[in-house]
């Protein structure tokens, strides 16, 4: 018997038998090239066969995959989630389309005080009720909710949407480490991944997914995808040879490009700049704090980045958030800040002095973080490494892809020699501008450093 999901597939893949419906008004004009077609098909496949959990649909920035899943999802007609690590990259999803795309994080995992309220309420039932039986279920119910917020963990949601949803479409995979991969497999939904394997690998435990062979891979750049000047860059990017030291961007691009020159009001119209040192990012930091008036510890107008995971003060590793007033504090140690997250949330956070002060104070702040106290830094400059899994609309780059490109010719040369290890220094140079160029949604700027660049 021909069923609903039946003739779903076989319009999205094409076939003539059994005969389909008409195309839903938002997928009717697209036209999609014969390597989407076979993506279309395998994921369909996939879908149908219910064998394996996991697709992995890689490509490179324009070759559509974001909208190639949305295709997907309407003629599958299913019920589907989006989601990806930042709330940066959730925003990005939701401009293209993918209604309600969310944060991992708020999609599986819950607030520890909740968990708290929910204990509260177990166990005063437990000292009202005198049933056996009610009493054995409800002492089960405590210690699972006591034993989550022992953990030092992000407490997993017993239920989410996730629990009944047939697909979620899983952005920006590159930050998912393996501890959040496991937690979304357990609730068995079935999960089409994207990403890019252009960019840099992961760091700090992320890429269960990325790091896997993918199950199609997209190269052909859309025709249309090459309007965008930050498209085009990062193609010219990738596709650049050993030799070339400026990676095929050789000058402006209409408001993108390789520029000399920077007026300051140009500089602060940018939504993130990125550099490839620490200590770059640091004199990066100073510059921009002093050229809007902020010196000193953080305050309303500053940007900060979390350096750690902290699931009791529910944060996470690369979480970024624009500070809305100072607080008080009784500790010259701590900082509390009212803070509103990507997702327009305000709340308090208390975060160590010492991340604010320098490089040096960021690697303390880390060992010293526990409980409610945040590790985290200023976020005016941040290196190409911590953005991955974002994107914003104007990214200023600080070229510093020649520190990747003697990295790992250094880390060659003497066992490949002096030509085979300027090819794996302009692999791994390429691999770092690439990844900061594509974190741009609209304006890519890329500056040789910010000294001397003002005009």
């Amino acid at each position: 018997m021909t069923t609903d999901l039946d003739l779903r597939l076989a319009d999205l893949v094409g076939t003539d038998d059994p005969p389909t419906p008409p195309p839903a008004p938002t997928t009717q004009a697209l036209e999609f090239a014969p390597q989407q077609q076979d993506a279309i098909k395998k994921i369909t496949d996939w879908y149908a066969a219910g064998s394996s959990q996991v697709f992995r649909l890689f490509g490179y920035a324009g070759t559509g995959k974001t909208t190639l899943a949305r295709h997907i999802v309407d003629g599958l007609g299913v019920s589907a989630l989006y989601a990806a690590f930042t709330g940066k990259a959730a925003y990005v999803l939701r401009s293209k389309g993918c209604d309600a795309a969310s944060t991992v994080h708020s999609l599986i995992y819950q607030p520890v005080e909740k968990a708290r309220k929910r204990l509260e309420e177990l166990k005063a039932q437990l000292r009202d009720t005198d049933d056996p039986a009610e009493r054995a279920e409800l002492t089960r119910q405590v210690a699972h909710e006591q034993a989550k917020i022992d953990s030092p963990d992000w407490i997993l949601r017993d239920e989410t949407e996730l629990t009944t949803a047939n697909l979620l479409v899983l952005d920006e995979v590159s930050m998912v480490g393996e501890r959040m991969a496991y937690d979304l497999l357990s609730f068995g939904t079935k999960i089409l991944c994207l990403g890019d394997p252009a960019q840099l690998p992961p760091v700090d435990g992320g890429g269960y997914f990325i790091n896997a062979n993918a199950d199609h891979l997209l190269t052909e750049i859309h025709r249309s995808a090459l309007d965008s000047p930050v498209t085009r860059m990062a193609t010219a990017i990738r596709n650049s040879e050993p030799g070339r030291r400026d990676y095929g961007i050789t000058g402006r691009d209409g408001d993108s490009g390789r520029l000399d020159r920077l007026s300051i009001a140009d500089l602060l119209a940018f939504d993130q700049v990125l550099v490839g040192r620490n200590a770059t990012r640091w004199q990066a930091v100073h510059l921009l704090r002093a050229l809007r008036g902020l010196i000193g510890a953080p305050q309303a107008g500053d940007r900060i980045i979390a350096l750690a995971n902290s699931g009791e003060a529910e944060v996470f590793n690369g979480q970024q958030f624009d500070v809305v007033d100072a607080l008080p504090s009784d500790r010259d140690d701590r900082h509390r800040l009212v803070v509103r997250d990507d997702e327009g949330n305000e709340r308090i956070l208390t975060c160590w002095a010492s991340g604010f002060r320098d490089f040096e104070g960021e690697k303390q702040a880390k060992r010293d973080g526990r409980g409610t106290i945040v590790a985290a830094t200023f976020a005016q400059a941040i290196t190409t490494h911590k953005s991955q899994g974002s994107q914003w609309p104007r990214v200023l780059v600080v070229d510093e892809s020649s520190v990747f490109y003697g990295a790992a010719y250094r880390e060659h040369a003497k066992d490949l020699g002096p030509a085979a290890a300027a090819i794996e220094g302009h692999v791994n140079g390429r691999r770092w501008l690439y990844t900061a160029v594509t974190r741009a949604a609209e304006q890519a700027v890329i500056v040789p450093s910010l000294n001397g660049v003002l005009s």
